[in-house]
């Protein structure tokens, strides 16, 4: 599950996410890791407008994975990004990214058609700032979307008891519940809906995975607060 990353007083983010960049892709290539990222993209293409032409910026756009599929379903894709290395890796993507944390977005008002935050959010030691940032540069009307770690998932559980033990960068995360991440984005925005996937655990059996499928239909369904990662989206007013 990508962490993208983003600024905030009392964090280097460069310190953070430089030291795990080039591993930040190779899980996704493992079995459990591709089942994941299916899930989580199928979610925000289903959760946000990206026709052609759609203006689209990414807060924390990390190595780019999410970003370039946006860009294949031809929105125009930019992004910002505080770690070097993750954004090297970005731009040879061919993704137009530039340096920028989520609490001074470098854009000016009501540029974007949408703006997205993957994993980026829990990072920041000034969660409405990077929320108010947003909302500046996203056109009236536009879309606001942030895909967040889930307090009570499997994913989320295993990591924070992990946390206890050994060193990991989720140890600077806030983790947020499908209640909380509602009620935060409703203040803000209008048409807040809140929506989860991936309902595995971390570190699924090959049975389960013949089976993620029919565990991910199900959870969509009947156990949205409780996927691995949420995803609120919502609109800003005229």
């Amino acid at each position: 599950m990508e962490a993208g990353s983003s600024s905030s007083p009392g964090t280097n983010p460069k310190v953070l996410f430089d030291d795990f960049a080039n591993e930040y892709d190779s899980w996704f290539a493992t079995p459990a890791g591709r089942k994941v990222f299916e899930f989580e993209l199928d979610l925000l293409l289903n959760s946000l407008p990206v026709p052609s032409g759609v203006h689209l910026l990414e807060i924390g756009m990390g190595t780019g994975l999410f970003a370039i599929e946006f860009q294949k379903q031809g929105a125009k894709v930019e992004g910002i990004e505080p770690s070097p290395k993750m954004r090297a890796i970005a731009e040879k993507r061919g993704l137009k990214i530039k340096y920028g944390v989520g609490e001074a977005i470098p854009y000016p008002d009501n540029s974007f058609d949408v703006v997205l935050a993957m994993t980026s959010l829990e990072f920041s030691k000034a969660p409405e700032r990077f929320l108010k940032e947003m909302v500046r540069v996203v056109k009236p009307s536009g879309i606001v979307a942030i895909g967040v770690l889930n307090l009570w998932s499997l994913y989320g559980i295993s990591r924070r008891i992990k946390g206890l033990f050994r060193k990991s960068l989720y140890n600077e995360a806030h983790f947020y519940s499908y209640h909380e991440l509602k009620k935060f984005f409703s203040a803000y925005l209008n048409d807040v809906l809140v929506r989860s996937t991936v309902f595995t655990n971390p570190s699924p059996s090959e049975f389960i995975l013949k089976r993620a499928e029919t565990i991910e239909h199900f959870g969509r369904r009947h156990l949205v607060p409780f996927g691995a990662l949420l995803v609120g989206t919502g609109r800003k007013a005229e």
